[in-house]
Protein backbone atom coordinates (compact mmCIF):
# COMPACT_ATOMS: atom_id res chain seq x y z
CA UNK A 1 0.00 0.00 0.00
CA UNK A 2 2.95 2.15 0.06
CA UNK A 3 4.83 4.45 2.45
CA UNK A 4 1.78 6.34 3.91
CA UNK A 5 -0.30 2.86 5.13
CA UNK A 6 3.32 0.73 5.16
CA UNK A 7 2.73 -3.11 4.87
CA UNK A 8 -0.32 -4.79 4.82
CA UNK A 9 -1.37 -8.79 4.43
CA UNK A 10 -1.70 -7.86 0.50
CA UNK A 11 -1.16 -11.79 -0.61
CA UNK A 12 -3.02 -13.05 1.60
CA UNK A 13 -4.88 -16.81 1.87
CA UNK A 14 -7.55 -18.05 3.37
CA UNK A 15 -8.25 -21.81 4.51
CA UNK A 16 -9.71 -23.46 7.32
CA UNK A 17 -7.25 -24.49 10.23
CA UNK A 18 -8.27 -28.43 10.09
CA UNK A 19 -7.26 -27.78 5.67
CA UNK A 20 -3.73 -26.11 7.14
CA UNK A 21 -2.80 -29.47 8.80
CA UNK A 22 -3.24 -31.51 5.68
CA UNK A 23 -0.07 -32.63 3.32
CA UNK A 24 -2.30 -30.85 0.33
CA UNK A 25 -1.24 -27.59 2.47
CA UNK A 26 2.11 -28.24 2.78
CA UNK A 27 2.91 -29.38 -1.31
CA UNK A 28 0.40 -26.00 -1.99
CA UNK A 29 2.59 -23.84 -0.01
CA UNK A 30 5.81 -25.29 -0.79
CA UNK A 31 4.36 -24.23 -4.47
CA UNK A 32 3.17 -21.14 -2.92
CA UNK A 33 6.72 -20.23 -1.69
CA UNK A 34 8.23 -20.69 -4.88
CA UNK A 35 5.49 -18.79 -6.90
CA UNK A 36 6.28 -15.38 -4.28
CA UNK A 37 10.13 -16.05 -4.94
CA UNK A 38 9.73 -16.31 -8.82
CA UNK A 39 7.52 -12.74 -8.52
CA UNK A 40 10.27 -11.19 -6.72
CA UNK A 41 13.18 -12.29 -8.62
CA UNK A 42 11.98 -11.94 -12.20
CA UNK A 43 11.63 -9.13 -14.22
CA UNK A 44 8.28 -7.57 -14.76
CA UNK A 45 8.62 -8.36 -18.54
CA UNK A 46 8.71 -11.96 -17.95
CA UNK A 47 6.15 -12.35 -15.37
CA UNK A 48 3.29 -10.59 -17.71
CA UNK A 49 4.63 -12.65 -20.37
CA UNK A 50 3.89 -15.77 -17.65
CA UNK A 51 0.76 -14.33 -16.45
CA UNK A 52 -0.81 -12.60 -19.88
CA UNK A 53 -3.33 -15.45 -20.95
CA UNK A 54 -5.08 -14.35 -17.44
CA UNK A 55 -5.42 -11.25 -18.60
CA UNK A 56 -6.50 -11.15 -22.09
CA UNK A 57 -8.14 -7.62 -22.25
CA UNK A 58 -5.03 -5.95 -20.64
CA UNK A 59 -2.35 -4.24 -22.80
CA UNK A 60 0.96 -5.98 -22.43
CA UNK A 61 2.57 -2.66 -21.33
CA UNK A 62 0.59 -2.33 -18.96
CA UNK A 63 0.37 -5.33 -17.31
CA UNK A 64 4.06 -5.35 -17.28
CA UNK A 65 4.05 -1.44 -15.77
CA UNK A 66 1.48 -3.17 -12.99
CA UNK A 67 3.52 -5.68 -11.95
CA UNK A 68 6.79 -3.81 -12.12
CA UNK A 69 5.07 -1.55 -9.38
CA UNK A 70 4.21 -3.95 -7.27
CA UNK A 71 7.67 -5.33 -7.41
CA UNK A 72 8.98 -1.89 -6.88
CA UNK A 73 6.27 -1.80 -3.35
CA UNK A 74 7.27 -4.87 -1.91
CA UNK A 75 3.83 -6.61 -2.38
CA UNK A 76 5.83 -9.96 -2.65
CA UNK A 77 7.63 -10.72 0.56
CA UNK A 78 9.78 -13.70 0.59
CA UNK A 79 7.72 -14.31 3.79
CA UNK A 80 4.31 -15.81 3.27
CA UNK A 81 3.32 -15.44 6.97
CA UNK A 82 1.18 -12.38 7.76
CA UNK A 83 2.90 -10.26 10.00
CA UNK A 84 1.08 -8.79 13.05
CA UNK A 85 1.85 -5.16 11.80
CA UNK A 86 0.53 -6.38 8.27
CA UNK A 87 -2.32 -7.54 10.01
CA UNK A 88 -3.12 -4.32 12.12
CA UNK A 89 -2.60 -2.64 9.08
CA UNK A 90 -5.47 -4.08 6.93
CA UNK A 91 -7.82 -4.12 10.02
CA UNK A 92 -7.22 -0.02 9.69
CA UNK A 93 -7.93 -0.09 6.15
CA UNK A 94 -11.14 -2.69 6.32
CA UNK A 95 -12.42 -0.72 9.74
CA UNK A 96 -11.83 3.04 7.80
CA UNK A 97 -13.54 1.54 4.06
CA UNK A 98 -16.65 0.37 6.65
CA UNK A 99 -16.15 -3.42 5.34
CA UNK A 100 -16.13 -4.54 9.22
CA UNK A 101 -17.44 -3.11 12.49
CA UNK A 102 -14.51 -4.30 15.01
CA UNK A 103 -11.20 -5.22 15.49
CA UNK A 104 -10.45 -8.59 14.86
CA UNK A 105 -7.76 -9.79 17.22
CA UNK A 106 -4.69 -11.33 15.20
CA UNK A 107 -4.64 -14.99 17.26
CA UNK A 108 -8.37 -15.50 16.37
CA UNK A 109 -8.09 -15.06 12.98
CA UNK A 110 -4.22 -15.67 11.60
CA UNK A 111 -2.62 -19.40 11.51
CA UNK A 112 1.04 -20.22 10.47
CA UNK A 113 1.77 -21.55 7.62
CA UNK A 114 2.12 -25.10 7.13
CA UNK A 115 5.70 -25.47 6.80
CA UNK A 116 6.87 -22.61 8.97
CA UNK A 117 9.13 -23.36 11.68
Amino acid sequence: MGAAIGPCAFSSLAATREWLRTDMARRFMRAYRKARAWLIATPAAEVAKAEASFFPAIDPGVLTATIATYQTLGNWTPHVEITRPAWEATVDIFLHAGLIKRRHRYEDVIAPPPGTP
